[in-house]
This record gives structure tokens, sequence and C-alpha cells, in this order.
């Protein structure tokens, strides 16, 4: 497991993932496929805001999740995920400095079928 450092387009926001980034996934519900976002979930003690939590802006599609966006530039860094007791961050690959999301290989999580 490593500390990853990531943040938005604009760097108003911040944060820090411990991951392996061994289970990346893309997801085909209806927000995320609009999107092409590459996510990696782990335990939400795993992850840190270290700067810009004034400038996070919450979009809640549903009652098990809350994404977050920087209110500067809209780029979505996280979203906070409550499911089957479950409480997780995941965190979008893009935004993680020093890694190429093109060099992962993605599984298909099916949150089509949540919704």
């Amino acid at each position: 497991m490593s500390t990853y450092s990531g943040s938005c387009h604009c760097g108003s926001v911040e944060f820090q993932v411990d991951t392996d980034l061994g289970d990346p996934v893309r997801c085909n519900c209806s927000f995320c496929i609009r999107r092409g976002a590459l996510l990696q979930k782990v335990s939400a003690n795993l992850f840190r805001v270290t700067r810009g939590d004034e400038s996070l802006t919450r979009y809640g599609s549903r009652d098990f999740s809350d994404h977050y966006f920087c209110s500067q530039c809209g780029i979505h860094t996280f979203t906070r995920s409550r499911r089957n007791s479950e409480n997780a961050v995941v965190v979008s690959v893009a935004c993680l400095n020093g890694v190429d999301p093109e060099s992962l290989v993605p599984r298909l999580f099916d949150g089509a079928k949540l919704l």
C-alpha cells in the first residue's frame, strides 16, 4: 500500500489516500458513465482531505453516496459511499498525482442496478 496525493484541476482541493490501486473500477451508473471516471474505493479511514474543505461542493445522487466537486474548477475528486454498513471513499484515479489511469485495468462495477 502506498500513500498518494491528489487534487482537483485548479489545486483548491487536495487530498491523500492510502491504497494499492489493486481494484480500480469503471461504474456504469448514469452519473459515472457520463464522466468516464476510473475509480478506486478505500475505507474512509484511509482518505484525508488536506486542503480545501471549504471549496468542496456536494452532489448527492442517492441515499448511499455523496459526490464531491471543487467549486472553483468543477472537477469531481471523490465520493463518500455508505452501503451495506460500509463507510468508504471512492477516489477519482485521474486526480491522483503521478498515476497513469490508462495503465490500470479496471473491472466493471454494475452501479446501474443500484438505481
